[in-house]
């Protein structure tokens, strides 16, 4: 019987000696496990590739990470390259070429966005792939984005640029896919830009505003066809009662009034509220271009 306890404390303590060493075995795995599907195959990514040397490095970790991070938030690359030159080459082209060629994107679509600036040819140019990244970001949206960020460039402020660029796109893809209604009404002037909903202060103030400006505007109006008044005898009318004439039209004034013939808009692959076309490797980019 004593051998019997004996072997059963033998046994229960080596149980558990055993217990924590396993418990951290697979801990350290599953952890292992985590970290290398998690987050190697974006720190691999450059998201910023500041070629043309327009950052501090501060600034550009400061920015590599926030465009890290979008990029996995979203599972769609976004992503900042600035050049000295490209040798006269199409900016499109370029963008285009140089996400195809650095393997940027994610999923089967290549989801993902492109900012490309050139300081020679002071060109900038966007460049988006994967059905729902062209689609988020309609053409419109990055007229918002665009206009947004050209104050910085013009005035030299690239940080300010940049950062603007990864907030604007942190915006419209927390927003989803937009329907084509949404697109619509946004093209239409009813869509809230990037800046997000007015503050009701200034609503009010704006409000108030408005009315004072109908009033004064409209008073000044009234002022001048303010041409009747109030007769005590009819002495004035007393010609006009025996006036004798040729009675006839006068034509006094013409309107003419123009209205633009709606035309078709120009679409490619589906895309009603994005510009569309092929790059070199026969992969669909949308985007635009321009020059600061």
């Amino acid at each position: 019987m004593k051998k019997f306890f004996n072997i059963l404390f033998v046994t229960i303590f080596a149980a558990f000696f055993m217990l924590p060493l396993s418990a951290q075995t697979e801990s350290d795995g599953i952890v292992e496990v985590g970290q290398d599907n998690g987050s190697s195959s974006n720190s691999s990514k450059a998201f910023l590739v500041d070629d043309a040397g327009l950052l501090s490095s501060s600034q550009a970790q400061a920015l590599q990470q926030k465009l890290s991070l979008i990029s996995a938030r979203y599972k769609c690359d976004v992503v900042m390259v600035t050049k000295s030159d490209i040798g006269g080459t199409n900016v499109t082209a370029y963008a285009d070429d140089y996400f195809d060629g650095n393997s940027y994107g994610q999923g089967s679509e290549q989801e993902g966005i492109l900012f490309l600036i050139t300081m020679a040819e002071r060109e900038w140019a966007i460049s988006t792939s994967g059905h729902d990244t062209i689609t988020i970001f309609s053409d419109w949206r990055q007229e918002q984005i665009t206009g947004k960020m050209l104050p910085f460039l013009k005035s030299g402020d690239y940080s300010g640029a940049f950062n603007a660029f990864a907030e604007s796109c942190d915006y419209y893809l927390s927003r989803g896919v937009p329907s084509d209604e949404t697109l619509t009404n946004e093209e239409n002037g009813g869509g809230q830009t990037e800046k997000g909903p007015l503050d009701p202060v200034w609503g009010f103030i704006s409000m108030l505003i408005g009315v004072i400006s109908s009033w004064l505007g409209t008073a000044a109006k009234r002022s001048k066809y303010r041409t009747v008044f109030e007769k005590t005898s009819a002495s004035g009318y007393e010609r006009l009662a025996g006036a004798t004439g040729n009675k006839g039209d006068r034509f006094i004034r013409t309107f003419t009034t123009q209205t633009a013939i709606p035309t078709e808009r120009s679409t490619s692959s589906g895309y009603s509220h994005s510009s569309t076309h092929i790059s070199s490797s026969g992969h669909t980019h949308g985007g635009s271009h321009g020059s600061f």
